[in-house]
């Protein structure tokens, strides 16, 4: 993978598109050798969508799932037996060049920024208004196209699930990937005080988003170490309720994401697990599926033009390499953010 590839400018906006484009696309599940990059025609936006000229996108962990079909469970949304969409992609900054006919809070010229739900690999893509928002100007197109799902989904957790407030005290475990330093700085800009957990070469990039404290986890155990939080927000899934619970204190509660993941229905199975187990005493386990709404598009916004949330971007690809980032990405090392320039 090529790290730091030259930044593109914003394209210029006209009122002209041309027949074809260039796309990540694919016809069957599989891992990421099933993506190919080709000529696809640039698609029509119905009456209720946009369409946008692409700048920038970035790789989530909800497009590895799309590209795989794993856990089964996904297949529920992006088709049965194959894609229903053969484009995948969600995250996405560029600027709307064509609007449809029912469109009225959107004009072509306007830079957005949003998670399309698919789509999002090309040079043009459509969306409804509801699910992209207006970029500020003193945001690039990178750092706005890193922040749509990873952001929303701290933001959702951290605030509306987990209730957190000034003053309050959290845990961020798995604080070193897209979700995660994105929980440390919103939980900061909420006013809490935060306590991270991370690898070892990770720890530095950790600190540098703001964290208060930082576990390395290689070297200690974050259970063991930290007493007295009133949430932990588990963006690693990876440790029994018995065990993380002893780091809330009576009334507090767990936040997750993610969990061990079976073949067919993924964390599901350990999440009701450990929700039904958090019923029988004085701490709560929850966890959330992340909606994509352009109220918190609108909130994240104000953070990155406000200097309080900076994505925090690993490397910097362009179309082709899509695959070998989704590959990369799916082995859950990535350090925040790959995005992708158009």
């Amino acid at each position: 993978m090529t790290d730091n590839v030259e930044q593109h400018p914003a394209h210029p906006t006209d009122m002209e598109t041309p027949g074809v484009m260039t796309a990540v696309t694919h016809n069957r599940y599989g891992d990421p050798d099933v993506l190919t990059v080709r000529q696809v025609p640039v698609p029509e936006p119905s009456p209720a969508r946009v369409l946008i000229r692409a700048a920038a996108s970035s790789l989530n962990v909800y497009d590895v799932h799309m590209t795989t079909g794993y856990p089964l469970m996904a297949r529920i949304a992006a088709g049965l037996t194959k894609p229903k969409n053969s484009v995948p992609g969600s995250d996405l900054a560029g600027t709307v060049v064509r609007v449809g006919e029912n469109v009225t809070d959107f004009k072509p010229g306007d830079a957005i920024f949003g998670a399309i739900g698919s789509g999002a690999f090309a040079a043009y893509s459509t969306a409804t208004s509801r699910a992209i928002a207006l970029k500020p100007d003193d945001v690039s197109f990178e750092d706005a196209a890193a922040t749509p799902l990873a952001g929303i989904t701290a933001l959702q957790g951290l605030r509306d699930v987990g209730q957190l407030r000034t003053g309050q005290r959290v845990v961020v475990n798995g604080a070193s990937g897209g979700v995660g330093t994105f929980a440390v700085q919103i939980a900061r800009a909420l006013g809490a005080e935060v306590a991270a957990v991370c690898s070892t070469e990770k720890v530095e990039m950790v600190k540098s988003i703001g964290a208060d404290e930082v576990i390395d986890y290689q070297r200690f155990d974050y259970t063991e170490r930290l007493r007295g939080f009133d949430l932990l927000f588990d963006n690693a899934g990876n440790r029994p309720w018995s065990e993380t619970s002893r780091v809330l204190e009576p009334g507090g509660t767990q936040v997750s994401i993610t969990g061990p993941k079976h073949r067919f229905v993924g964390p599901l199975r350990m999440l009701l697990w450990r929700k039904t187990t958090s019923q029988f005493g004085d701490k709560r386990f929850t966890w959330f599926t992340a909606r994509i709404n352009r109220t918190d598009l609108d909130t994240l916004a104000g953070f990155l033009s406000s200097g309080q949330v900076h994505p925090v971007i690993e490397r910097t690809l362009v179309l082709d390499q899509v695959p070998e980032g989704l590959r990369y990405l799916g082995k859950g090392h990535a350090v925040g953010k790959l995005v992708v320039t158009m």
